[in-house]
C-alpha cells in the first residue's frame, strides 16, 4: 500500500531517538453485514476500515499510535511524535526490506462478490421460511450474514515486509419462540476463513428446523437444579469453556505480568493426564486462521498442554521480551486502531479415546451441556462462569430431560484436573473474542468431555 522506500524512511524516523524496534501496520478491511428480522431486511450495511498504526519498542517499553491518513507527511509526523517517547541516540537503521513469502492459504473458493445482495437475501430467506414453518410459537427469525475482506501490510525494522489477504464469512440463525409471556431462543452458527462456500457445507432447511425446535422445546423445559455435579460438555462450541477458563490465562500478556495462575508452571502437570490442548493458527480455513499474525510472524501449531503437562504459552514479540521466549505467531488485533497483543487463534482440546455414548452411559447422574452461550473469566483468579443454551439431565446413563437456565461456575485450574473422560469427536465452533486488542474471530473446540465436581447454577431444586 506504501512503497518500500517510504516505509524505510518512516521506520528510520521512528528509530531516530533510540527505539530498538519499529513497525508499520496498514489495514484495508471491507466489512459487510445483512440481517433479516421480523420478516424484513433489518440491516444492510457496509463499511471500509482503512488506516495505519506505528509501534515502537525500547526494552520493555512500547508506544503505539495510529492514523487514517497514510500519506508521507502523516506517517512521518506520527513516527516523530511516537519517537519523542525516547531521548537516546539511534542504535538501529533500516537499509532495506525483504518481502516474506506468503503461502496464501485460507483463501475463499467462492468470493463474496460472486453473488449480489438479492442472491444472498434469497439464501437467507430459505432459512427464515423454514424457521417460521416449524411452529406457530416462533415469533421471530433473525438471520445474519457477515463478510470481511481484509488486506494487511506490515513493515518492520527487522527488514521484513509481509502482505496478507484475509477473508472471513459468518452465518447465524437465531429463532425466538414465545408462549405465555415467556421467550426462548436457539442459535446455529457456521463460519470460517473462507467465502460463500460455507452455504454448501450444511442443509439450510434441516438446520433451520432443528434450531427452531430447540427454541420451542425450551419453553416447557423445567429449571436446572443447582449444586455440585458431574457435567458432560459436548464438542464444538463447548470448547469455549477451555478458551475462557484456560486459554486466556495461557496468553503471554497474562504470563509476562505474572497475573496468571499458570505463570511459572511450564513443564508442570496442570491437567488430567488424558488432556492435551493446542492453539493452531495454521488450521486450514479455520475461523481464527491466517498466514501471518498481526506482527507479520508466521502462524504456528502450538501445543499448550500434552498429557496434562503445560508445554508452552502463547507469545507475541513484545511479551516475549519479558518472558525470554520466541513468538508463537499469535499476536492479533481488531484493527489498526488497536495495539496488538497475544491472542488465541483456533484453540481446542485434542481427541481422546471415549465415544460420546460411552461418556453418557457411564454417568450415574449429571448435567449434559449440549451448547454454551459463552462466558467470561478473570485471568488473575482463573474463575469463570458460563451459561448453557441447551442442556439435559442425565440419569442412570441415559439422557433424561431438557432443562433451562443452567450455568456453570468454577476455576480453570480445577476443571483441567477434574476431566476424567475425553471423547473422540473433536469439532470446532467459531466465536468473537474480546480483549485489550479488540474483538477478533477465534475458534474454540473440543471433543465431548466429562468433568467431576463442577458447580452448576439453576433456579430448580438444590441437589
Amino acid at each position: 500500500m506504501i512503497s518500500k522506500k517510504l516505509a524505510i524512511f518512516v521506520l528510520n524516523k521512528a528509530l531516530a531517538t533510540g527505539a530498538d524496534f519499529a513497525e508499520i501496520y496498514i489495514q484495508e478491511k471491507k466489512d459487510k453485514i445483512i440481517v433479516l428480522s421480523n420478516k424484513k431486511v433489518d440491516t444492510l450495511s457496509q463499511k471500509l476500515i482503512f488506516g495505519a498504526g506505528i509501534r515502537l519498542f525500547k526494552g520493555n517499553k512500547v508506544v503505539y499510535g495510529y492514523t487514517s491518513d497514510i500519506s508521507k507527511s502523516s506517517l512521518t509526523k506520527l513516527a516523530i511524535k511516537l519517537s519523542a517517547s525516547f531521548n537516546d541516540e539511534r542504535i538501529l537503521t533500516v537499509e532495506k526490506l525483504k518481502k516474506v513469502h506468503n503461502p496464501n492459504k485460507h483463501q475463499p473458493r467462492i468470493p463474496h462478490d460472486v453473488m449480489n445482495i438479492e442472491e444472498k437475501l434469497g439464501i437467507l430467506r430459505k432459512g427464515e421460511k423454514a424457521i417460521y414453518d416449524t411452529s406457530p410459537l416462533i415469533v421471530d427469525a433473525r438471520l445474519i450474514l457477515q463478510e470481511w475482506d481484509e488486506k494487511v501490510w506490515i513493515y518492520n525494522s527487522k527488514g521484513r515486509f509481509v502482505k496478507d489477504n484475509r477473508c472471513h464469512t459468518r452465518f447465524l440463525m437465531v429463532p425466538t419462540a414465545s408462549k405465555n409471556g415467556l421467550f426462548q431462543t436457539g442459535i446455529y452458527k457456521k463460519d470460517g476463513s473462507k467465502g460463500l462456500e460455507i452455504f454448501e457445507e450444511f442443509d439450510m432447511k434441516t438446520e433451520a428446523e432443528k434450531v427452531a425446535k430447540d427454541a420451542v422445546k425450551m419453553l416447557d423445559a423445567p429449571e436446572c437444579p443447582s449444586g455440585k455435579m458431574t457435567v458432560i460438555i459436548d464438542n464444538a462450541f463447548g470448547g469455549v469453556i477451555f478458551h475462557e477458563a484456560c486459554g486466556h490465562p495461557l496468553e503471554g500478556v497474562s504470563i509476562s505480568h505474572n497475573t496468571s495462575v499458570f505463570a511459572g508452571k511450564k513443564g508442570q502437570k496442570i491437567a488430567s493426564s488424558i488432556v492435551s490442548a493446542v492453539d493452531d493458527g495454521t488450521l486450514e480455513n479455520g475461523w481464527g486462521s491466517s498466514n501471518f499474525d498481526d506482527e507479520g510472524e508466521k502462524t504456528t501449531k502450538n501445543v499448550l498442554i500434552k498429557n496434562g503437562v503445560l508445554t508452552n504459552y502463547m507469545v507475541d514479540n513484545f511479551e516475549g521480551r519479558r518472558m525470554n521466549a520466541k513468538s508463537t505467531g499469535a499476536c492479533r488485533r481488531e484493527s489498526y486502531k488497536f495495539c496488538p497483543t497475544t491472542r488465541m487463534t483456533n484453540t481446542y482440546i485434542c481427541n481422546g479415546k471415549s465415544t460420546r455414548e460411552e461418556i453418557i452411559k457411564n454417568t450415574k447422574y449429571g448435567l449434559y451441556v449440549v451448547s454454551l452461550n459463552g462466558g467470561s473469566v478473570n485471568p488473575t483468579t482463573d474463575k469463570f462462569n458460563f451459561t448453557a443454551s441447551k442442556a439435559y439431565i442425565v440419569k442412570d446413563g441415559k439422557i433424561d430431560h431438557l432443562v433451562k437456565d443452567a450455568s456453570i461456575v468454577g476455576y480453570g485450574f480445577e476443571i483441567l484436573k477434574n476431566i476424567d473422560m475425553v471423547g473422540n469427536n473433536l469439532a470446532l465452533g467459531g466465536g468473537m473474542c474480546g480483549a485489550s486488542s479488540g474483538m477478533i474471530p477465534a475458534n474454540v473446540g473440543q471433543p465431548t468431555i466429562r468433568v467431576q465436581n463442577l458447580t452448576v447454577g439453576g433456579r430448580g431444586d438444590n441437589l
